[in-house]
């Protein structure tokens, strides 16, 4: 299994220090690690805003210009499932960081238990969640994206374009290679070309199907029967 894990630390002194903590954990519990050091929010977001690629993120809370617990706040945004954990020398946060799903608070100096006790409960929340995600190849990087913000997926030639809750995304790809990677009782054909989440469908006529933003997405005839019979079994399954 590989973990992809961001450490937004200003401290660079520090990176040495929790890289050894990490690989070692890793090789104990035999998960591979990709590690990411970052200096700043500001070169977080830079680099890597609106990209869902990590798995963990270590977020230093006292920074420069803009602090860990604002970058984090932007981080939930485009984000929901990440695991945080903050750094810092001052717990006065501490609250405020739980607010927004943090899980863990760690106060400096950390300790090597502390930071593997943090690490064992963000793998235990990744393992809850993996079916609910799925990993792209977009823009020459692996996308990891949460199925549950998936609204839907439309073919456009040779081209895939998914319309998340919060970004679009295109890229070259067949819908029967996504399809395999989608619950076949959650996401439905609505025509030929589109298969939308159920979860986002408000309403469904004979012509169209109305999702939560507002969208039409034309309904086929041959697809109605079944679209609408799975639409009514998924929000009356009890």
């Amino acid at each position: 299994m590989l973990v992809r894990i961001a450490i937004v630390e200003d401290e660079e002194q520090l990176h040495n220090y929790y890289r050894k903590i990490l690989e070692a954990w890793g090789e104990a519990n035999g998960v591979r690690l990709s590690l990411t050091y970052v200096r700043s929010s500001e070169e977080f977001l830079f680099k890597y805003d609106k990209q869902n690629i990590f798995d963990i993120i270590f977020l230093d809370v006292w920074m420069n210009d803009m602090n860990g617990m604002e970058l984090a706040r932007e981080i939930r945004k485009f984000d929901q499932n990440v695991q945080v954990v903050f750094l810092t020398g001052n717990p006065e946060y501490v609250f405020e960081g739980y607010e927004i799903g943090a899980v863990r608070y760690l106060v400096k100096p950390i300790d090597e238990s502390k930071l593997t006790q943090a690490l064992d409960a963000c793998m235990e929340k990744i393992r809850e969640h993996a079916e609910d995600y799925l990993t792209i190849r977009y823009l020459g990087e692996n996308l990891k994206l949460s199925r549950n913000e998936i609204m839907y997926v439309k073919v456009e030639g040779h081209y895939l374009q998914m319309q998340t809750v919060s970004k679009r995304y295109e890229w070259k790809a067949s819908l029967k290679e996504m399809l395999v990677k989608l619950d076949s009782d959650r996401f439905v054909m609505a025509n030929r070309s589109v298969v939308v989440n159920l979860e986002y469908v408000n309403k469904i006529t004979r012509e169209d199907c109305i999702l939560e933003n507002g969208e039409a997405v034309p309904v086929s005839r041959g697809a109605y029967g079944r679209l609408n019979d799975a639409f009514m079994k998924y929000f009356f399954k009890g």
